[in-house]
């Protein structure tokens, strides 16, 4: 067992512990499902609710209006995927596009913010991520965003989950078990951020 693979068991195992969900139950939920056919991951979807751990982007989820992600595979590099995404923060659009690698289950992304994440267990139609952050300095992005929260660390280590969907609503308990999953990673309180109006407690919407 290298050292990276020591280290990532040991924070998978502390959050697990934590969790108010035994461990028996919290294991098939952040299990990552299998990267080895990456078009599991093509197509646009919606960002439609979050936690992070840092109160950096805890703020930047908390001007945020509106998220969505485009993934497709990289028309010159078949071994890489583009990630296309489009956000409305505090009224203003923001884009960008970063491309990204799988290494076995965990997508990595190295452009100015490092991001591995991992694709956790999720509805149909739906995509459920848990990222781990490491980013410098980010004082100028977030002047643009009109956030003034002060960043006192060199460098930024931030852990983050999502829900994404390609549909326009969702059933509550597909919030529910995201919510599961969350709490089996540490978070346990509601999202950080959530989408409005999205979920009902029908059958999915069309």
């Amino acid at each position: 067992m290298n050292f990276w693979f020591n280290r990532l068991f040991l924070v998978t195992a502390s959050f697990l512990c934590s969790s108010a969900l035994p461990i028996e139950e919290c294991q098939p939920l952040v299990t990552p499902v299998s990267l080895a056919d990456p078009s599991v991951l093509y197509g646009k979807i919606n960002v439609i609710a979050g936690y992070t751990d840092h109160q950096v982007f805890n703020e930047i989820l908390k001007v945020t209006d509106s998220s969505w992600l485009k993934i497709s595979e990289s028309p010159v590099d078949p071994k890489k995927l583009v990630m296309t995404e489009e956000n409305k923060l505090n009224g203003k659009c923001f884009s960008s596009s970063v491309n990204f690698t799988i290494e076995g289950n965990t997508a990595v992304t190295e452009a100015n913010i490092t991001s591995n994440f991992k694709v956790l267990p999720s509805c149909e139609g739906c995509l459920v991520l848990s990222v781990n952050v490491t980013a410098g300095d980010i004082s100028k992005l977030l002047g643009l965003m009109n956030i003034t929260t002060p960043i006192t660390d060199d460098e930024l280590h931030v852990q983050a989950v999502y829900l994404m969907a390609k549909e326009s609503t969702l059933k509550d308990s597909d919030l529910e078990h995201f919510k599961k999953q969350a709490s089996c990673l540490g978070f346990d309180r509601e999202p950080d951020y959530q989408e409005e109006g999205i979920f009902n407690t029908g059958g999915a919407g069309t």
